[in-house]
């Protein structure tokens, strides 16, 4: 991708216009001449940005211009397309770019244009093939889609267009998994495969079956649905997790342990959580350690770089691929075909989320069951960050927002914002009493926060559902060359 990165004098023409463009070679575009100086160059308007470029062509002022993107001397060139004025840009573009003339092509291209995504033969045909594959969703929904893909250069097949469908409507996990359990649980006496997916869509996420399932089952190593044995390499270790970022582990221990040291007038708020609250941070922690091992997010990366390994870990992802390849010899109905595809979906959607869009700024979103508790049942986490070296992301600098779906205080969002090591904590809850029951707890996170050199500057109470707190996307800006017509 080329980047006009010198534009000489922008002028922007509304609020936020200059914001940088990105150009591929052979990409068509249509631009408008705002003036034309005596030295040869004029100002143009393209995606709402004025540019001053230097002209090579007869233009003139107040007209539009089909362009293809070229390049000439290792300058960006744009070369002047003559146009048949009976028929459409749409039209011109799609006859330029070698495609045919239908109905979704059409589709496509006028989205291409009207997104402001680089009109090349590519990026047509994807989002042609995306509409196709996406025709069931709301209209917002397909542009989001597009954009994701176009955002982690994902190619619009089957798989990956359900997949980051299901990341962009970011529903909980547990229905598709529910569904595929009570599904396969009345077949598990058909095959090994079959019993051991069962066994760990109980184990992973706490379902009891209606059903009476023979005692031996499958060789997963489980000592109960809180505990799980795992390698020393996939534990969770400082300064190489997520979790480490916010000390999650220590915040939480140091609270159950200062928790009864608190004032006499909040020991009622207290005494239904006391019991339960020691136990929290470690089930937490299995319950991640667990999910990170077992569910498969990490598939495609060990079968890359170690087959071997994969074939010695048994993950609910490789069971749910191998039940699809072989639905038909199992002789599973397609019923339950159609569920395991749902299940799948849902775990290459978190695998999707959690693809770096660009060298510099980071994301990481998971989903973790928490197996038979109830309260949470399951926590959405969402990390956001520059990387640090590069690398891992930066805990001096980062958001974090957490989604718990609570037994009593249902729906709960935390978002925390860190910047130079101090947090600012904003809570989104529909409970009318969320900010007094929270009181009892506001010293000792702020005594855990210090010890880990971490200041808390401020904590908002909002009572509002989760689906309303909006995450800003990152702005990346540019600067630049000069353009030549």
């Amino acid at each position: 991708m080329l980047s006009i990165n010198n534009i000489i004098n922008p002028q922007p023409l509304a609020e936020n216009s200059a914001k940088g463009i990105n150009l591929k070679l052979n990409q068509l575009l249509t631009a408008k001449i705002l003036e034309i100086f005596s030295d040869q160059t004029a100002k143009i308007l393209y995606n709402g940005t004025a540019l001053h470029a230097k002209l090579e062509a007869p233009l003139t002022k107040g007209n539009h211009y089909l362009f293809e993107v070229g390049e000439k001397n290792g300058s960006i060139i744009l070369k002047r397309i003559d146009v048949d004025p009976s028929k459409s840009t749409t039209e011109q573009m799609l006859q330029k770019l070698n495609l045919p003339q239908t109905d979704n092509n059409k589709k496509a291209a006028e989205l291409v244009i009207s997104e402001k995504i680089p009109v090349t033969k590519e990026n047509v045909k994807q989002v042609a093939d995306i509409l196709q594959l996406a025709t069931n969703i709301p209209f917002k929904e397909k542009k989001e889609v597009i954009h994701r893909m176009q955002e982690l250069q994902l190619p619009a097949k089957p798989a990956l267009v359900n997949a980051v469908i299901a990341s962009i409507q970011n529903k909980p996990d547990q229905a598709e998994m529910r569904q595929l359990f009570e599904s396969l649980t009345p077949y598990v006496h058909k095959d090994k495969s079959i019993a051991k997916t069962v066994d760990l869509l109980q184990n992973l996420f706490g379902f009891k079956s209606h059903h009476s399932v023979p005692k031996e089952r499958s060789q997963i190593s489980v000592s109960s649905t809180n505990t799980v044995h795992l390698p020393k390499e996939t534990r969770v270790q400082p300064g190489n997790s997520v979790i480490e970022i916010i000390g999650l582990n220590q915040v939480s221990k140091d609270e159950a342990k200062t928790s009864q040291t608190n004032q006499p007038t909040v020991q009622r708020a207290e005494a239904s959580v006391n019991d339960t609250k020691r136990q929290a941070a470690d089930d937490f922690l299995q319950a991640v350690q667990k999910w990170l091992q077992r569910s498969g997010l990490l598939h495609e990366r060990i079968l890359l770089k170690d087959p071997l390994q994969l074939t010695q870990t048994e993950t609910l992802k490789s069971h749910i691929i191998t039940l699809k390849q072989n639905s038909e010899s199992l002789g599973l109905p397609e019923s339950v075909t159609v569920k395991t595809e749902q299940a799948l979906n849902k775990l290459t959607s978190q695998q999707v989320q959690n693809i770096p869009a660009n060298e510099h700024l980071h994301q990481f979103v998971l989903q973790i069951p928490l197996g038979q508790n109830e309260n949470p049942r399951e926590i959405s986490i969402r990390w956001e960050g520059k990387k640090n070296n590069g690398q891992s992301l930066d805990p001096d600098h980062c958001k974090m927002v957490f989604w718990l779906e609570m037994k009593n205080l249902k729906d709960i969002a935390v978002d925390v914002q860190i910047q130079n090591r101090i947090l600012s904590l904003k809570i989104f809850s529909e409970h009318p009493q969320i900010e007094n029951l929270s009181k009892a707890f506001l010293p000792s996170l702020k005594k855990s926060l210090s010890e880990m050199n971490y200041t808390l500057s401020s904590i908002n109470f909002s009572q509002k559902q989760k689906n309303e707190i909006k995450i800003p996307e990152a702005n990346t800006g540019y600067k630049g060359m000069d353009l030549r017509i």
